[in-house]
């Protein structure tokens, strides 16, 4: 919740920034070729609702037709991104230097808790977390000799999502998992970024910033794992959500 009031506190900000606080240059040279970047950072999902109608297979408990709505709520986390981009030689609207690039993401956050139906369940486990966008990226350039440059950016993609998230009621009986969500997926990936790049060197840049991602069309698999089996109950049908601050490097070649 607190990076989600960092991101909306950051983009106001980006947006209030005065174009005169930067002395600007009409002719200069802009930055060209490919570059490379790495960044890690925190990242803090939504507690999110799955969805489902129970269709339990035969030694699954359960009534055909009742809801199956599972509550998750996920811990922070750390998380991981690579890219490779392209800087286009040009300006759009005068200021705004476009790139383009292909980045990897990865963040396995763990299930602090959760319900099922409203019920009182004791939640465990986790979910990775793989995202592949094309990325879309502009810095705000105003002069050559720039060391301080705003970017925003934009990305979409593909995402899997592989839960392992195990619960059992609270009735002072269970003592191991009851049911599970399982059955990795691929969802669409939405995502948007606003942050800082720090020039320290021609060639290399500390960079600073906030993103919003969502992976939607998620689909799972409510499980009766009890005595060691793995019996259908429901499917579950959802989405992931997470605000993430990132600190890293990129490096122009």
């Amino acid at each position: 919740m607190r990076l989600r009031y960092i991101f909306i506190a950051s983009s106001m900000l980006f947006v209030a920034m005065p174009s005169t606080a930067f002395a600007q240059d009409d002719d200069f040279k802009l930055d060209e070729g490919i570059y490379a970047s790495v960044r890690g950072g925190v990242t803090s999902p939504s507690s999110k609702t799955f969805d489902g109608i129970q269709a339990p297979a035969n030694g699954s408990p359960g009534v055909a037709g009742d809801p199956a709505t599972t509550r998750v709520q996920f811990d922070e986390d750390f998380t991981v991104s690579g890219a490779v981009g392209y800087q286009i030689p040009t300006r759009l609207l005068g200021i705004f230097q476009p790139s383009v690039e292909l980045e990897y993401n990865y963040s396995s956050p763990d299930v602090d808790g959760g319900s099922s139906n409203g019920g009182n369940q004791t939640f465990g486990g986790g979910a990775d977390i793989n995202s592949f966008t094309l990325n879309y990226r502009a810095d705000v350039r105003f002069k050559e000799k720039q060391t301080v440059v705003p970017y925003v950016g934009a990305g979409v993609g593909i995402a899997d999502v592989d839960p392992n998230i195990g619960y059992f009621p609270n009735n002072g009986t269970a003592t191991t998992d009851t049911f599970a969500i399982r059955g990795n997926d691929t969802g669409f990936v939405l995502q948007g970024d606003v942050g800082l790049s720090f020039r320290l060197t021609d060639r290399l840049d500390l960079e600073t910033g906030v993103r919003y991602q969502r992976i939607s069309g998620l689909n799972f698999e409510r499980q009766f794992v009890a005595g060691g089996g793995e019996i259908f109950n429901s499917e579950l049908d959802g989405r992931y959500e997470t605000v993430s601050g990132l600190v890293g490097v990129r490096i122009r070649f």
